[in-house]
């Protein structure tokens, strides 16, 4: 199977125009001051993590009334996907049998933004309808979805099958008869309470997956996010000196199956709207390994600042230099689509 990974963010409150570097300025005994040095900690501020609610059916079993066995399922901050499919399926409590849902009515709702004559956000919504789906691929930060359907005998799910619980996995091909261990968002309904309306969790999923090596049974699921909310406050501290930028940071759940880390510089107007964004790469180790922690959602790539109980990232950096060399002009790293094979 190949390995699909999909961006978690992190993102710099810094502007900079990365270039091809030459040499580095610094200091030395004839100058020894050097470039003045800015800093900041970071703030933790609303995140855009997939999230959403699961509402169950009225009876645990399947009934002999249609509208008691609906599903409904609400999304929002999903990757668009180009190579892999978003699948639904139910499955009893422990995870021992998994039915693939083939039909589903998708609403599909996007939400654009412009700013009018008076300086004021504008916000434009559409929706489109998509009818009979047994996947889907569409995602991004404006985009919320409403999936609807119902638990019949298309879906395997008879009187007897108990439907506990509900899962989305990635699937890069055809799906089999489970869904793959790319398993990112599932919802119970003992979450519910008696709404019968469970918020989903973001992390992995990972009964029934065989347990990794060296890796105790708890850590195959966790839950990294709860509807966008972090379970543990990251923090860290952005440094800027003379055309050297070092973001440190700590404190991260290890990525679900399937995602990897990746940091961004946010440049603001004066108005303080943002109007651009750019890639800084992955994240990696801090200095001296600068390790790449691409990996680090399936294997350790640095056992010495990734744990594996519990399931954290103890520490990340990134480092960018811009550097102006004889005629040549400065360029841009290559943007990320947010995904990768």
């Amino acid at each position: 199977m190949r390995s699909i990974r999909h961006l978690l963010t992190g993102a710099c409150a810094a502007a900079l125009a990365v270039a091809s570097a030459c040499t580095d300025e610094r200091s030395t005994t004839l100058e020894p001051v050097g470039d003045l040095g800015f800093g900041t900690n970071y703030a933790r501020t609303a995140t855009n993590l997939p999230r959403g609610t699961a509402t169950f059916p009225v009876a645990i079993a399947a009934s002999a009334t249609p509208n008691t066995d609906s599903v409904i399922v609400t999304l929002a901050g999903l990757d668009s996907l180009t190579s892999a499919s978003y699948t639904l399926w139910f499955a009893n409590d422990s995870a021992t049998k998994f039915a693939r849902v083939t039909t589903m009515n998708i609403v599909v709702t996007r939400v654009d933004s412009s700013i009018n004559a008076a300086g004021d956000p504008v916000f434009v919504p559409s929706s489109t309808t998509r009818t009979g789906q047994n996947s889907f691929r569409v995602g991004g930060s404006n985009i919320a979805l409403r999936v609807a359907t119902a638990r019949d005998a298309s879906t395997g799910y008879t009187a007897a099958d108990s439907l506990n619980t509900l899962l989305i996995s990635i699937e890069p091909g055809a799906a089999g008869a489970a869904p793959t261990e790319v398993r990112p968002l599932w919802g119970r309904r003992s979450q519910g309470g008696t709404t019968r309306v469970a918020p989903l969790r973001f992390g992995n999923f990972a009964r029934g997956i065989p347990a990794r090596a060296g890796e105790p049974r708890a850590n195959q699921e966790f839950v990294v996010a709860t509807n966008g909310a972090m379970t543990i406050v990251p923090r860290g501290r952005v440094e800027v000196r003379g055309k050297i930028m070092v973001s440190n940071d700590s404190n991260y759940f290890r990525p679900p199956v399937g995602y990897y880390y990746n940091a961004y510089a946010i440049k603001f107007d004066t108005t303080g709207r943002v109007n651009d964004t750019l890639y800084l790469g992955r994240r990696t180790s801090p200095l001296p390994a600068r390790t790449s922690l691409y990996e680090s959602d399936k294997t350790n790539p640095a056992p010495d600042v990734v744990f594996d109980s519990p399931l954290v990232i103890f520490a990340m950096a990134t480092r960018v230099s811009r550097t102006r060399c004889p005629r040549q002009t400065p360029r841009r790293l290559g943007s990320t689509s947010g995904s990768s094979a």
